[in-house]
């Protein structure tokens, strides 16, 4: 989802309300499309979405605040503040805590895998089916649902950015903060912030080994921005997770791969069932 929409809490629950009947579609229509089993009616299909849905935010909310307390370095200032649990972590925003697992950014993709898998693995538990079947399945249906999620991002900015131009016709900006001799006064943050805020004034040699690696593949994909900035107007629609992996060299991989996706799809749309010619 774009940021706009991720800050109003009634623009996320009308954006899921939308995706909710979509991802079913989907799931009904790749199933079908991939294998004989399925979930078979629209309350099954529901189901399917629900569990898999818990799965997914479960296994990686869970599993990145357990890579996020493993990565802490006290030495740095990079460390929970006292008393922090998971119930703290829950109720933070999916952006913060996907910075705070950028201290080690090739780390921060393993809770994503781990969330594609357990999908996977929850499809196998209610349908049956082999595992291989599952994964491609439930990778197929989360393109396609990412898609989807893109196109509804780019409905609701069109008419989140004309509300707000409209609302800055009607009221126009005032100053924001406590100023004191023309500057403005910012508290420093907190919590979960102040960590981001500390990893990202460190240094480009310092922290772990990772970060410093990537850090001078960052110098080199730099080299990739223009063609990053030219899909920008379609990767801004897209999850932050997302966003951040095709911006750091994803495209290098998601090309290749949905051009293999695209064959296979092709293939088994043109092969002969049952036997016939």
């Amino acid at each position: 989802m774009i940021p706009v929409i991720e800050h109003s809490g009634l623009l996320v629950i009308l954006y899921w309300l939308l995706m909710i009947p979509i991802a079913i579609l989907v799931l009904v229509r790749v199933t079908a499309f991939w294998t004989d089993d399925g979930p078979g009616t629209l309350v099954g299909a529901l189901k399917t979405i629900v569990a898999m849905g818990l799965a997914v935010y479960l296994t990686y909310d869970v599993s990145g605040y357990v890579f996020a307390r493993m990565m802490q370095d006290p030495q740095l200032g990079i460390a929970f503040p006292p008393g922090y649990h998971y119930w703290n972590w829950m109720q933070e925003p999916q952006g913060l805590k996907w910075h705070i697992l950028g201290f080690v950014p090739l780390i921060r993709y393993l809770p994503v895998m781990f969330a594609l898998c357990a999908g996977g693995v929850v499809q196998v538990l209610l349908w049956k089916i082999p595992f291989r079947t599952g994964m491609i399945v439930f990778v197929n249906q989360l393109l396609v649902d990412i898609f989807a999620m893109a196109m509804l991002s780019l409905v609701f900015s069109f008419f989140v950015g004309v509300q707000e131009g409209a609302t800055a016709k009607a009221h126009p900006r005032h100053s924001r903060g406590v100023h004191a001799g023309g500057r403005s006064v910012a508290a420093a943050p907190s919590g979960l912030q102040g960590m981001q805020q500390r990893i990202e004034q460190l240094g480009v040699e310092e922290g772990p080994l990772a970060r410093r690696l990537w850090r001078r593949w960052e110098s080199v994909n730099h080299l990739l921005q223009p063609a990053y900035d030219l899909l920008q107007p379609i990767t801004r629609h897209l999850p932050l997770p997302a966003r951040d992996f095709l911006n750091g060299g994803g495209w290098l991989l998601v090309i290749p791969g949905v051009i293999a996706l695209l064959r296979s799809w092709r293939s088994r749309g043109t092969r002969p069932k049952n036997g016939g010619a």
